[in-house]
């Protein structure tokens, strides 16, 4: 078992990459709206400002995705589908993952069908 962590800088995709994975069979990812250090000190911290030509100069958002996939072979597709999905874009880098293995994992609550 292990747990995918995706950030997207390019939220367009995410549709894509959502789709494509609960036709793969990846369900109950969650997306969460992250900003990245450096595009937050650079927008809140003055002495940083100078680093804004590091980044988009905008308040620019991402979009982090994390599930976690049992299976080996779901993995390997899930990553071949981002990697697949990312790769349509103009050429730049659109993001990051990193997939951990997870050691427990568990359902919360009295109704733990879900």
């Amino acid at each position: 078992m292990h747990l995918l962590f995706v950030v997207i800088d390019d939220e367009d995709l995410l549709d894509d990459l959502i789709t494509a994975w609960i036709d793969l069979g990846v369900s109950g990812a969650t997306v969460i709206e992250t900003t990245g250090a450096l595009q937050l000190v650079t927008q809140h911290v003055p002495i940083f400002a100078g680093l804004r030509s590091l980044t988009s100069g905008g308040a620019r958002h991402s979009k982090t995705i994390f599930a976690v996939i049992e299976d080996n072979l779901l993995l390997d597709r899930a990553i071949a589908l981002l990697e697949s999905i990312c790769s349509r874009t103009s050429g730049t880098p659109q993001g990051i993952y990193c997939v951990t293995p997870v050691l427990r994992f568990g359902h919360l609550g009295a109704d733990k069908n879900f």
